[in-house]
């Protein structure tokens, strides 16, 4: 069972990256767009600005949950880091515990607004905005299943200090 859990949040993992990778070259490429639209005599399509902004929406949506499963999210520490180390892990068991509950309350309110975008469109380049929207749902999804893989031993703990 172990380990069809960690094959299942190897092959989220790798969905994941894919999508951060792809969200991130989609952002390179509509950004040099816009460089070289403010060129005279080049002309950048209208449409960039908008696809910016959801290609970073995206690189959010799956970059996040890595993050968390890497233990690379933001960790306030000032005070832990002077507790025992046994302290420190089970601060980091509650706080797992902590955003995967916070996670899943916001997962109906995402789920409704998701749907309630059916219908609407992009004005630049009449997209459906489901296709944005859906940014909202997978956020919490992913922290919430990425943190549980963390919880249960497959992600890194944070690092408590900073290495230079």
């Amino acid at each position: 069972m172990r380990n069809l859990l960690g094959k299942i949040i190897e092959g989220a993992a790798i969905l994941c990256r894919i999508g951060t990778v792809a969200a991130f070259a989609v952002l390179i490429i509509v950004v040099t767009l816009q460089v070289l639209g403010r060129i005279p005599g080049i002309s950048a399509p209208i449409w960039t600005e908008e696809v910016s902004r959801f290609a970073l929406l995206y690189l959010v949506a799956f970059s996040c949950g890595l993050a968390a499963l890497d233990g690379e999210l933001v960790n306030v520490d000032l005070v832990t880091s002077m507790l025992p180390a046994k302290v420190q892990v089970a601060i980091d068991k509650l706080v797992d515990v902590a955003t995967i509950v916070f996670s899943l309350m916001i997962i109906p309110g995402a789920y409704a607004y998701v749907m309630n975008s059916f219908g609407e469109r992009a004005r630049s380049f009449d997209a459906p905005m489901v296709i944005v929207y859906i940014t909202i749902l997978i956020i919490p999804v992913s922290l919430a299943f990425f943190y549980l893989g963390r919880l249960l031993g497959f992600g890194k703990r944070m690092q408590h200090q900073e290495t230079l």
